[in-house]
């Protein structure tokens, strides 16, 4: 690839940028990291409505207030819109000239993927406006293609690939980023987890569940729920605030009412005789708290399968999935020492900055998968924006008929239901749906 190549993008970095910061800063970040030269300056133009995206952006950017550029209300007012941005261009040249650089030289770009409609068109043309002598970049970040789009005249826009490696480092962002970017964090005693643990037990579980007999399903089904529900109680009251783990140690749960078959797989793969399980062979099975390992045997087996599938994915489908997890309990902000969680992920992957969101239950009922998958497809939007895809993992026999619905309620072609039928070859079927094919 030559310098002169126009998909490369060193040929389309700027000195400044100005990004029109909608309600999700995500890709005004991407924005930033990838169009900006190095000492490259981004100008954030933010309304009253967004003030708090902008805040959060100058944190993450490292920027001071003079790289911020308030409309107030005037996310409409032509006039306004265009003075502001037309004042700010003469005083970064004024600067430059002040420093001693040739302000004939200072590359502008505006990337218009955020604000509102008005900012954008009246944004433009005061640049066109603007006494600039070199070339204005204009772009937009299409969040269906994962493409940076960079304007030409009379001819179709330039299409920069994301996942180009050459800026790989600028937009791989890690989950904990990508969190921070909405002023969220997870809970430092409940972080993630990475790795995931007794998956070929869960696969085992899973078999259990495959029993085409309706009646039999429901009848595990509910006869383990019921388990959870009575022997795990115990955990809680042992853990009032399921942080101290010295009264979990000592804790063991009777296992005699758990469905035969299901027991069969405790004891098999934990190590168990009789009918009593010991949490303490929790760190013993690679789980990194007896929290964990309630987690797990309250249902939690299947995220840690779904987490285990994803993980087996071939590198050389260069699929570029770089990070995984599973267990994501973000805390409230505004109580940060509140015992619930603001919301949940059940599991997550991400490539580059695109956020894939799965949520798993084992439930076999419509309405609880309804409502698991539609909780997920809220959570994922706000954090990962358009470019975000949104799964469910469930124990279902037809999920063909469940997708359909999803897909009318939230108008999104991207949804995905996976059901009993694909668990035992799921990351094969992930794989398809990462790529947009039928699985």
């Amino acid at each position: 690839m030559t310098i002169n190549n126009p998909l490369n993008w060193e040929n389309h970095q700027v000195d400044y940028l100005f990004l029109l910061i909608g309600e999700n800063p995500l890709p005004n970040y991407v924005a930033a990291k990838t169009l900006l030269r190095e000492g490259g300056k981004p100008c954030l133009v933010y309304t009253e409505h967004t003030k708090d995206a902008a805040r959060i952006l100058q944190k993450n950017l490292n920027l001071d207030e003079n790289d911020k550029l308030p409309l107030g209300k005037h996310e409409s007012n032509a006039f306004e819109i265009r003075k502001a941005i037309k004042n700010k261009v003469e005083e970064i040249k004024d600067e430059n000239i002040k420093a001693g650089k040739d302000p004939s030289k200072i590359c502008f770009a505006l990337n218009y993927t955020g604000g509102t409609k008005a900012m954008a068109v009246h944004a433009y043309q005061a640049f066109l406006e603007s006494d600039i002598s070199t070339e204005i970049k204009f772009s937009y970040l299409d969040p269906r293609n994962l493409k940076m789009l960079i304007d030409q005249k009379n001819s179709s826009p330039i299409r920069l690939d994301i996942f180009d490696k050459k800026i790989k480092t600028k937009v791989d962002i890690p989950f904990e980023r990508l969190f921070e970017l909405h002023d969220l964090r997870w809970k430092q005693h409940d972080a993630p987890i990475f790795q995931p643990s007794l998956y070929d037990a869960a696969k085992e579980i899973i078999v259990i569940y495959e029993n085409k007999n309706y009646h039999y399903r429901k009848e595990v089904a509910d006869s383990y729920q019921s388990w959870c529900k009575d022997e795990l109680s115990k955990a809680k009251k042992a853990n009032k605030y399921w942080q101290e783990e010295s009264d979990l140690e000592k804790l063991s749960l009777n296992i005699n009412d758990v469905p035969q078959k299901i027991k069969q797989v405790f004891q098999k793969y934990m190590g168990i005789s009789g009918q009593q399980l010991h949490l303490k062979i929790a760190k013993n099975l690679g789980f990194n708290s007896y929290q964990d390992f309630c987690g797990w045997l309250n249902c939690g087996w299947l995220e840690h399968y779904v987490l285990w599938q994803i993980q087996q994915i071939p590198d050389s489908l260069n699929l570029n999935i770089d990070e995984s997890a599973m267990s994501f309990h973000i805390e409230d902000p505004d109580n940060k020492n509140a015992m619930w969680d603001k919301f949940e992920f059940d599991v997550a992957f991400r490539r580059r900055y695109q956020l894939f969101a799965i949520s798993c239950t084992t439930s076999i009922h419509d309405n609880t998968c309804k409502e698991k998958l539609f909780e997920a497809y809220v959570r994922a939007r706000q954090l990962g924006g358009a470019e975000s895809k949104v799964a469910l993992v469930c124990l279902h026999h037809d999920t063909k008929r469940l997708e359909k619905q999803m897909k009318i309620l939230t108008q999104d072609n991207k949804i995905a239901v996976f059901g009993i039928n694909h668990l035992m070859n799921l990351s094969p079927k992930i794989t398809n749906w990462i790529q947009g094919k039928d699985y």
